[in-house]
């Protein structure tokens, strides 16, 4: 009944939270056990959030013994179906036991329920998969040899890929991989059980690989979104394109620079620098690299809309900005002096907000009721304040957008050949010349292994 609850508040809270949250190949998730779900690790509670948010069945969770405590606690957590797992992090030089949740695996497995696991052990906000441990192999096959390999159990592999871990109304690719049949491994286990494990867990890793963005280095995922920001819009043709879009072509562009590290390193540091002096001087110009793939009319067309929107919109800006602020401030707030790790900044923030905004609204309907007590007026004031929360936020959005823009136009009529000097389209040219490079380099690959491109193939 607990899980039940807190599944649906936090389903709502998803929803506000995120201004996109995207699965990709839906379909493929089971409906039902037994099954064990994997996933990458960067974003802490907020992971398994996720994800159970989109499974129809109830899941048990995998969950570091440390956050198991007192009677109480465990009680709680227990009932929002969480198992503790010793890690020899947790204990250094102390011997670990984890028969307790081998066994309460074994027998969810056994009754067909769903178990999420995250076999990197820890959460860090990274674009990358650090090495995975074989806890997962190691439940599956002992499930399904305690049970004479007759429960059909399946491993489903999900990428979680978010725009920005920290960041509220930001967005979230989540990336259903081909289920992994258990029974397969079955053999291989009986003949060499260690061996088997082993295997199963590099298939495990080479899927969620391929689901995320994967980038092998701190300093080539920092190359990798820098060209992302001057970039990505010149590879997706499309106005607004789907977070797929976007990943196959972040997926690109780190497949690229990995191509170009080994084969012209030289090259990557040329860009490397090229790119570094580009963004320096559009920090010391204090301008934003969207603005100059615009041309200037383009520009001035939408500021002058935006300032027509800024003005028609102000009184409703304050009203919003009057009952969403406080409810709005208090979770950020609570998240910075709560814990440093930014992993946990956005789980912190979603519950935090989860009952921030419902207390706050309360308490502002109370005082409506008391200058205004009629019911219409009422249920219409308490539909205005999530929505003017929204309106908001774009609201804010824009006045930054248009105090940029009229920078940009600024300083393009006052120092039109310092702007014209940025060295934008040197950049792009350089990327452009690579991109064709990498396509012959990856066709001919293609070809030489008759594999086919795939429509998935843009970049």
């Amino acid at each position: 009944m607990l899980y039940a609850i807190l599944k649906l508040i936090y389903r709502v809270g998803l929803w506000v939270f995120f201004k996109k949250l995207e699965i990709r190949n839906k379909e493929l998730i089971p409906n039902e056990g037994p099954l064990l779900v994997v996933s990458n690790h960067p974003n802490t509670f907020m992971d398994p959030v996720v994800i159970a948010a989109q499974l129809q069945q109830p899941v048990y969770f995998i969950a570091k013994s440390t956050i198991f405590g007192s009677s109480l606690q465990n009680w709680l957590l227990q009932r929002m179906h969480l198992i503790p797992i010793h890690r020899r992090e947790d204990a250094p030089g102390q011997p670990v036991n984890n028969d307790e949740a081998f066994a309460a695996s074994f027998k969810a497995l056994a009754t067909k329920k769903t178990l999420i696991i995250f076999p990197e052990g820890n959460s860090f906000n990274e674009r990358r998969l650090r090495k995975i441990k074989t806890g997962t192999a190691r439940i599956a096959l002992g499930a399904e040899t305690q049970s004479n390999y007759s429960l059909g159990t399946k491993i489903l592999p999900i990428g979680l890929n978010y725009s920005a871990p920290t960041r509220f109304r930001s967005n979230v690719f989540v990336n259903v991989g081909q289920p992994i049949s258990v029974a397969d491994y079955a053999q291989a286990y009986q003949s060499e059980d260690a061996a088997a494990i082993l295997t199963l867990t590099e298939d495990i890793k080479q899927q969620l690989e391929r689901l995320i963005i994967n980038t092998p280095t701190e300093e080539e995922d920092e190359l990798a979104k820098q060209i992302e920001t001057i970039y990505k819009d010149k590879l997706i043709d499309e106005p607004s394109p789907t977070q797929e879009q976007e990943f196959v072509v972040s997926q690109s562009i780190v497949e690229s620079i990995v191509f170009f590290s080994s084969k012209a390193p030289e090259r990557v540091a040329a860009l490397k620098e090229d790119i570094k002096n580009y963004l320096l001087q559009l920090d010391t110009l204090r301008l934003q690299d969207s603005l100059l793939g615009k041309g200037k009319s383009s520009i001035l067309r939408h500021s002058l809309a935006a300032v027509l929107f800024l003005i028609i919109g102000f009184p409703a800006y304050v009203f919003g900005l009057v009952h969403n602020y406080i409810p709005y401030i208090i979770p950020a707030k609570v998240a910075r002096s709560v814990t440093k790790e930014k992993e946990w900044y956005a789980p912190i923030m979603l519950t935090v907000g989860i009952f921030a905004f419902p207390i706050y609204y309360t308490f502002m309907a109370f005082v409506f009721w008391y200058w205004f007590p009629l019911i219409p007026s009422l249920l219409i004031y308490l539909v205005s304040l999530p929505v003017s929360g929204f309106f908001t936020l774009r609201y804010w959005s824009t006045l930054n957008n248009t105090h940029g823009q009229w920078l940009f136009l600024r300083l393009f009529f006052k120092r039109g050949s310092m702007v014209q000097q940025l060295q934008r389209q040197a950049i792009i040219n350089e990327l452009e010349q690579a991109k064709q490079e990498f396509l012959q380099e990856r066709d001919a690959a293609k070809s030489q292994s008759s594999i086919a491109p795939t429509k998935t193939d843009l970049f």
